[in-house]
């Protein structure tokens, strides 16, 4: 168990990485406790798309067209919410 919960860090700290390439700003954003990156315009549609790009290359896994939405995108702990389905 401890082993699974250290490569969600992991994803977590990688997903964040990822942000923060496409867009700097992110960085100071995802510190705080309320945000939302689509609705505080730090991430639109195409830094969607790399993001997904990103994720089905490193994770090897394929997201479910109708799973993208912008509350699954709209914070990293929702990001992850969805890498975990």
């Amino acid at each position: 168990m401890k082993k699974r919960k250290g490569n969600i860090n992991k994803g977590r700290e990688w997903v964040e990485k990822i942000l923060i390439n496409i867009n700097p700003e992110i960085r100071n954003i995802i510190k705080k406790e309320n945000y939302n990156l689509i609705n505080d315009g730090y991430v639109d549609s195409l830094m969607i798309l790399r993001l997904l790009f990103e994720i089905e290359k490193k994770f090897k896994k394929k997201i479910n067209p109708s799973k993208i939405s912008r509350e699954n995108f709209s914070s990293v702990e929702n990001i992850m919410k969805l890498l975990k389905k």
